[in-house]
């Protein structure tokens, strides 16, 4: 039921007017309240979603660092073979060298 403009002019002056009115203040303040905690949930958010990129990003990173150290590592062992070998042919060219005085 809707009240009669007169009843709620009545009502203005009232004890229950004035309970009406900080009613109406502290919905306006939940209200309020509310809007501000979802704007903090949505940049909260949004920084979550940020923070797990750059974990994803750091990850991606750490293995391709692997993978790098992996390769290194592999490069380092060819070269050590390859200086080996050299250093034989060299010897065996000394050696052939040396019989032919």
């Amino acid at each position: 039921m809707k009240k009669t403009k007169d009843e709620q002019m009545s009502l203005a002056g009232t004890e229950e007017g004035e309970i009406l009115t900080k009613l109406n203040e502290r919905v306006e303040r939940a209200i309020a309240t509310i809007t501000e905690l979802r704007r903090e949930r949505d940049a909260l958010k949004k920084r979550a979603e940020e923070a797990e990129a750059k974990l994803r990003d750091a990850s991606d990173a750490g293995e391709k660092l692997t993978s790098l150290e992996e390769e290194h590592a592999k490069f380092g062992r060819e070269r050590s073979e390859i200086r080996n070998r050299i250093e034989s042919i060299l010897s065996s060219l000394e050696s052939l060298d040396t019989t032919d005085e």
